[in-house]
């Protein structure tokens, strides 16, 4: 009798054990099959992920290719573009060189016999194209042609004073001054413009003359002041010429300044 109840009491400690074990196992398996379901996802997740990432480094590579084709093209449109502006340099030059062998000494002489032309076209092709460099060339191309000293005009006819064609050169590049009732046009400009004591090319210089003062438009500076070389208009023996400044700043032509012209594209 004892002997049975021992055996039940194995039978149900064996059930319970083998229940115990079970769940176990099932509980074992659920956490399983969770942790490979979220793995999965992870799995999933990261290919997506890889693939969007080669599909960002395939756009990559076109917008280099891209990229260095753009690059070819635009270093072969600047080998262009620096060939011509190398092309334009040289016909600039050309085109002033033949301007003052042109014209005849004993009737028109725009070149002062002690000015540099050399060092002059050096600065001028030196300079960035806009209205400052525009300017000097314009003086240039009015000296060439031969146009008379007048006192009070401003006309490439009839001729000009000297303030008169610094104005009338301002005025080809867009910088207009305005005449002011009851004063002298140098002192218009000399208040209208900054002085200054370090010159560009394209500035303006004036000297107290005898009447009143009278200016040129600066076509190159040197490393003093009677380097600087300008053009302009002194009197009806001196029409228009680019001439050394340093023959003109005299105890009887003293130096009034310089002045810094701001052109419209600076």
């Amino acid at each position: 009798m004892e002997n049975m109840q021992q055996l039940r009491n194995a039978s149900r400690r064996a059930g319970l054990l083998t229940i115990g074990g079970f769940i176990i196992i099932l509980a074992s398996l659920f956490y399983s099959y969770f942790q490979l379901s979220g793995l999965e996802e992870a799995i999933q997740n990261k290919k997506i992920e890889l693939v969007k990432q080669q599909k960002e480094i395939d756009d990559l590579k076109i917008k280099t290719a891209n990229y260095k084709n753009e690059t070819e093209k635009l270093r072969l449109e600047a080998d262009e573009i620096s060939q011509k502006v190398k092309e334009l340099d040289s016909t600039q030059q050309s085109l002033l060189d033949f301007l003052v062998s042109v014209t005849d000494a004993k009737n028109i002489s725009i070149l002062g016999s002690d000015v540099n032309w050399a060092e002059v076209k050096r600065q001028l092709n030196g300079l960035p194209a806009g209205k400052r460099k525009n300017a000097i060339l314009n003086a240039i191309l009015l000296a060439w042609k031969d146009i008379p000293f007048t006192m009070g005009r401003e006309d490439v006819r009839s001729g000009f004073d000297s303030p008169r064609f610094l104005r009338y050169v301002l005025k080809t590049v867009g910088v207009d001054v305005k005449f002011e009732s009851g004063k002298p046009l140098s002192v218009i400009l000399m208040e209208y413009f900054q002085k200054v004591d370090k010159p560009k090319p394209g500035d303006l210089v004036f000297f107290k003359g005898q009447v009143g003062n009278f200016g040129f438009i600066l076509v190159s500076v040197g490393n003093s002041n009677s380097e600087h070389v300008g053009i302009g208009t002194l009197q009806k023996i001196a029409p228009l010429q680019i001439i050394s400044m340093g023959n003109i700043n005299t105890p009887y032509f003293p130096l009034r300044g310089y002045y810094r012209v701001v052109y419209p594209d600076e």
